[in-house]
Order: C-alpha cells, then sequence, then structure tokens
C-alpha cells in the first residue's frame, strides 16, 4: 500500500478537467463539489448537478470516477450525489465563462 498522502487539491485540479457538456464549464467553478472526505484513505466526494432530472447526472458520475481513479494516490473512492443544500446559480464561481469548452460536436 503506498503511503502517499492524499493532496485536496490535487483532486480539485484534476476535477477541473470534468466538463459539464450542457454549460460548457468544469464542474468545480460551476460549485458542483460540495465535499472531499478523506476517511481511513478513502477519499468520498459529495457532488450534485443543476437539477434533479439533469440528463447529464451518469454522464458526470462516471467522468468523476474515472478521474478518481485517475489519480495515483487515491486507492480506494466513492462518488456521491447528494441533494442538499440545492444547486443554485449562485453557487458559480465568479467570472466563469460558459462553453470555454465547447460541447461536443452531434455525428450526422
Amino acid at each position: 500500500m503506498d503511503s502517499t498522502p492524499i493532496d485536496r487539491r490535487t483532486i480539485v485540479r484534476q476535477l477541473r478537467n470534468v466538463i459539464d457538456p450542457e454549460l460548457g464549464v468544469n464542474i468545480v467553478d460551476l460549485g458542483l463539489v460540495y465535499n472531499i472526505l478523506i476517511v481511513d484513505g478513502k477519499v468520498i466526494l459529495e457532488y450534485t448537478v443543476t437539477t434533479p432530472g439533469c440528463p447529464m447526472r451518469r454522464y458526470l458520475q462516471q467522468e468523476i470516477e474515472k478521474t478518481l481513479a485517475s489519480i495515483d494516490e487515491i486507492e480506494d473512492y466513492e462518488a456521491k450525489i447528494v441533494w442538499e443544500p440545492e444547486w443554485s446559480v449562485d453557487m458559480i464561481k465568479d467570472d466563469v465563462e460558459f462553453f470555454a469548452h465547447p460541447p461536443p460536436q452531434q455525428r450526422a
């Protein structure tokens, strides 16, 4: 077992690569990441989505899990969706540029 400590800043930096395809903004700057807990070496990421019926919920879950799995220091993780507090546009970081990452092109 690797004894390298898990750095929350590293996790946040990597999560900035997870882009909400509907808004073209990363989930950190959107305010979707609520908490990063480290319990007995396990990373528990609490996050939400913009609406309970968000069509990108499953996609974001997969991208978050893929990102956590890619961080060498993390051996065990859980990406846990939470509904409280309810997300609002007030949680978006100031000066966010929407569609800084354009949505993927649809194939004909």
